[in-house]
């Protein structure tokens, strides 16, 4: 019985050790989502300040506003690379945040081989590199975060970088990207977006919602003394590049809050579910533990028993 009794004693200690570890987690998962969800709200008004300028400025006739490829002639559809950014996490306990990204990102390759066209996949996050590695998947670049999660704009312009880079070297011809938006405190959503060649007719639609077509656009929001200190094309491409970045770093700051807030959810169900299991083991160690002192008692009582008969006995 003693011996049980040390056994529900140690395992108490190692849950309650356990437990320590989660609220630990937690508590540096709240103070991450904190943290994010002021960096999205300032990402947010700056990607709004960026849309504008790029809608303005592509309202200008240039090939990029044509739909031509940005950097020269496009590829046929048969002959086009698909450039696919999944950006996951970097460690799990964050319950099914990762695991309905990567199906999704799979479903996209499947997608994709069927049109005939090869997937060159970028893997933002520890988990998207080795689940990607583990099933055969081309990776172009592999990139992990900051042990802090502090994501700043200088990671996302460090990204855009190496994403312009093979843009030119023509290793992909059209990039989507999929991420986990945030919707609400435990919520959020898988989303796929095209970030090239860029989508204009999404950011004309961020800016004048109903618009039918770019030249009415045009009218509505070019001043007719607008002047340009630079040339159409070179504004274009600078914003449209900064819009990337922009795009990239909104992604990132927003799968950060999505995915901590998926793992407060994950552990506080952890916590409640651990504390259950402590309630359980307490009440079977403190039962076992009555009847070995009841059991005690009793032995004491009859041993007191014995040595009265046996001093009657005697006399």
């Amino acid at each position: 019985m003693a011996q049980v009794a040390g056994e529900i004693q140690h395992r108490l200690q190692s849950l309650e050790d356990i437990r320590h570890l989660l609220r630990s987690i937690r508590a540096m998962s709240a103070i991450r989502w904190r943290r994010a969800r002021v960096r999205l709200r300032s990402a947010q008004e700056y990607a709004s300040d960026v849309d504008r300028q790029l809608a303005l400025a592509t309202t200008f006739p240039t090939p990029l506003t044509r739909g031509a490829h940005h950097l020269g002639g496009g590829a046929s559809d048969a002959e086009k690379i698909v450039g696919l950014i999944a950006l996951t996490s970097d460690q799990g306990l964050c319950g099914t945040f990762n695991v309905g990204l990567v199906a999704h990102a799979l479903d996209f390759i499947e997608r994709e081989r069927e049109r005939g066209r090869e997937i060159e996949v970028i893997a933002l996050g520890g988990y998207g590199e080795r689940f990607f590695r583990r099933a055969g998947c081309g990776l172009l670049h592999t990139q992990h975060f900051p042990l802090t999660n502090a994501l700043s704009f200088v990671e996302a312009r460090d990204i855009v970088t190496r994403i312009k880079h093979f843009y030119e070297a023509k290793a992909f011809n059209t990039l989507y990207l999929i991420y986990n938006q945030f919707v609400s405190f435990g919520r959020y959503q898988r989303v796929e977006v095209r970030l090239l060649p860029p989508d204009l007719a999404a950011v004309w639609r961020t800016q004048k919602p109903g618009f039918s077509g770019r030249t009415q656009f045009r009218e509505a929001i070019v001043p007719e003394d607008l002047i340009l200190g630079t040339p159409p094309q070179d504004l274009q491409d600078f914003l449209l590049w900064e819009h990337l970045a922009v795009q990239v770093y909104l992604a990132l700051v927003e799968s950060m809050v999505s995915e901590q807030g998926a793992r407060l959810q994950t552990m506080d169900a952890a916590i409640s579910n651990l504390d259950e299991r402590l309630e359980k083991l307490q009440l079977q160690y403190h039962s076992i533990r009555q009847e070995s002192i009841t059991r005690e008692v009793l032995e004491v009582q009859s041993n007191a028993r014995g040595r009265r008969s046996y001093g009657m006995a005697g006399s």
